[in-house]
């Protein structure tokens, strides 16, 4: 196996970074339980928006601004940041809240939903543009994760955190529906516990490793075949950007570390990076 190491790209301290997306050539990114919205550039960050609710994850829109994963709902904001529209997806005030996301190939927003206590619970659901509810295509998850498509959209994979697996299903990009679920790697505890995912223009499936502090590239056939290690315990989800989306951006977090491991890993909460043979693709746009 191919063993590679991160450098820190953007110094922070974020408790829960998450959501990386390359968008023009600026780094989005979330900082979930402090509810920030993030953008990375020139090797500076800045906070766009701050709610004082947990933000999961953020989708460029083609018609400008964004779609956000805000605790129960998904809210459009122009490019202001300014809040045009809510779809309410979960109770308010429940034992739920949405998790990570991907955009598919007719603009859709594909997220998950995942229990406050991390107890397992949760599923997964799709928005399509012009609807003001969410389907729920998958339910009784164990902790609904990381969500990518293959570069063709031949495939959605997904990660069940609880059961420590990613799971590949058929896509069919004309009625945005999957089929044929089959488990593609399951991950032995002592790597980590898979977290958030990213898809190579050549198929290969990037795997954060939460409690793992790595990366690992899994193949169309279930084998390793790289591995990025990161100094920072905590690794939460990666994405292609950079030139030649060559570039592959890794968050991490401070949660559940004390000081003792705060201080032996003092980049805890930053973006990490690596520049990489083999590049990513261009994300599609929301259309919600």
């Amino acid at each position: 196996m191919i063993r590679l190491e991160a450098r820190t790209m953007y110094p922070e301290q974020a408790l829960l970074g998450e959501g990386p997306v390359w968008h023009g050539d600026t780094l989005l990114w979330v900082d979930i339980l402090r509810g920030r919205l993030l953008r990375s550039i020139d090797e500076t960050t800045v906070e766009l928006r701050a709610f004082d609710e947990p933000v999961s994850a953020v989708f460029p829109r083609s018609g400008g601004g964004y779609a956000l994963l805000v605790n129960d709902r998904v809210e459009i904001v122009d490019a202001e940041l300014r809040t045009t529209a809510t779809v309410p997806v979960l109770p308010s005030g429940g034992e739920l809240r949405l998790s990570d996301g991907a955009v598919g190939a007719a603009g859709e927003l594909w997220f998950g939903s995942m229990r406050h206590d991390l107890a397992p619970g949760g599923a997964l659901h799709r928005l399509r543009a012009g609807e003001t509810e969410a389907t729920v295509v998958r339910s009784d998850l164990g902790m609904a994760n990381g969500i990518a498509f293959a570069a063709d959209f031949s495939a959605l994979y997904f990660v069940d955190s609880a059961e420590r697996t990613v799971t590949v299903f058929d896509y069919d990009p004309e009625t945005t529906e999957i089929a044929n679920p089959r488990v593609l790697i399951e991950i032995d505890p002592g790597l980590g516990t898979p977290d958030g995912i990213a898809v190579d223009a050549v198929g290969g499936v990037w795997v954060s490793l939460w409690s793992g502090g790595r990366v690992r590239r899994v193949e169309l056939d279930g084998r390793w075949s790289q591995e990025i290690l990161v100094p920072a315990t905590n690794v939460t989800s990666c994405a292609f950007g950079g030139p030649n989306l060559q570039t592959l951006f890794i968050t991490s977090a401070t949660v559940e570390l004390d000081g003792e491991a705060l201080a032996a890993q003092p980049a805890a909460g930053s973006i990490f990076g690596i520049t990489l043979p083999i590049g990513g693709v261009v994300q599609q746009e929301a259309t919600v």
